[in-house]
């Protein structure tokens, strides 16, 4: 598979078809949903050739599309997968939906975050349909909905889909990544005693109770700065909303605090709510008309896979065949999909693909297309080594 064997125009006018077509996630950015994108991808990956296509539904009109090219038999198989919803377009000061070329790199919504990688994934089945490449394992391409949500698309496209790897093409700037944190979502409710605020000393102060686990926060993350992970550093916590009180002249007897915890590979979400529990304890015993409760709203697990697995070494390789460039493995700061295939379906998996995480839910998002096609022929050297 030579350096110009990926069907460069082919590529590149795929993305631009990609990025034209609105998949703006209805519960982030009000959007259509990916509808209009999945028709486009089934027809497209459809026309390649020597592949099995399908819809799978999700909900609503809101479908992944899964392509299998089937190998011959007794090897192994390899799963590229990327989300074809994006985030709104609001604070854009370019038009979302018309892409553009400036300096080589391709404008628009959902360039980078992850349509760069979508095209270059199809581009390597098309390589490897036109060049009759015979795989012995199974090459399944998945692109799903709502990963910018509440992945309701990967997992649904778990509950049917195995591989024995795979790679999500978030964008890393090219740079293989093996591990990424998770995060709890935790909600703390404070109960106080509502009282006139001419007599506060009647009432118990919900507001200042959630402030007392505020101020604490802060010792927790010096606790968290002792643990660190050697591609992911520490984990984190920090505030996100708060809600409270009535009225200016009553004293708040209701305050709900809104945090985020990002986890590290090890921790688990009881760990993680044990912390707070400890806390809250702590200053009920200082305080006894303090009430407090927290609860783990949403969570979703970290990703790690050992350096010495397969894809990673054969992710390595292909990198450095086709850039040159120095593969050694990264953590990203950003949570994936990708966890849920090797969390909740022990899938190993590593996150590699075009684009700078800096600019996906910019104002201004774009791919460089030379990345965009570098990626497309590692993708598809991978897949001839691991299927092999």
């Amino acid at each position: 598979m030579g350096m110009r064997s990926v069907n460069h125009d082919f590529v590149i006018e795929l993305l631009k078809d990609l990025v034209a077509t609105n998949s703006v996630n209805p519960a982030v950015g009000k959007g259509p949903g990916e509808l209009a994108l999945s028709n486009l991808l089934f027809d497209r990956l459809a026309s390649v050739g020597h592949l099995e296509v399908r819809k799978q539904h999700v909900v609503d009109e809101r479908s992944n599309v899964v392509a299998i090219m089937r190998g011959s038999g007794g090897g192994r198989s390899l799963m590229l997968n990327g989300h074809m919803d994006t985030v709104g377009v609001e604070a854009m000061t370019i038009e979302p939906f018309r892409p553009f070329v400036e300096k080589g790199l391709l404008h628009g919504r959902g360039a980078c975050d992850m349509k760069g990688s979508i095209a270059a994934m199809i581009g390597a089945a098309k390589f490897l349909a036109d060049s009759e490449s015979r795989l012995r394992g199974d090459l399944i391409f998945s692109f799903v909905v709502d990963e910018e949500h509440t992945s309701l698309g990967m997992r649904k496209l778990i509950e049917e889909c195995k591989a024995d790897a795979a790679i999500v093409g978030e964008p890393t700037d090219m740079k293989v990544a093996t591990a990424h944190k998770g995060f709890l979502w935790i909600e703390v409710e404070t109960r106080g005693r509502a009282a006139h605020g001419s007599v506060p000393e009647k009432g118990v102060d919900a507001i200042v109770h959630a402030a007392k686990l505020v101020y604490r926060l802060s010792e927790l993350q010096d606790k968290l700065g002792a643990r660190a992970h050697p591609l992911l550093g520490t984990p984190k916590i920090h505030t996100s909303t708060i809600e409270g009180g009535t009225h200016w002249s009553i004293v708040p007897d209701h305050c709900v605090l809104r945090l985020e915890r990002r986890t590290i590979p090890g921790e688990t979400s009881a760990s993680a709510m044990e912390e707070i529990q400890e806390i809250l304890h702590r200053i009920k015993q200082e305080d006894c008309s303090f009430d407090a409760e927290a609860r783990n709203v949403f969570e979703r697990p970290p990703l790690e896979i050992a350096q010495t697995e397969p894809i990673v070494q054969q992710l390595q390789e292909a990198m450095l065949e086709v850039t040159g460039a120095d593969a050694r493995v990264v953590g990203a700061p950003y949570w994936t999909d990708g966890a849920l295939l090797a969390h909740s379906a022990s899938i190993p998996t590593c996150i590699f693909g075009p684009g700078n995480i800096g600019v996906a839910h910019s104002p201004d998002e774009y791919v460089d297309l030379e990345d965009v096609l570098r990626a497309a022929e590692i993708y598809g050297r991978v897949a001839q080594r691991f299927c092999a």
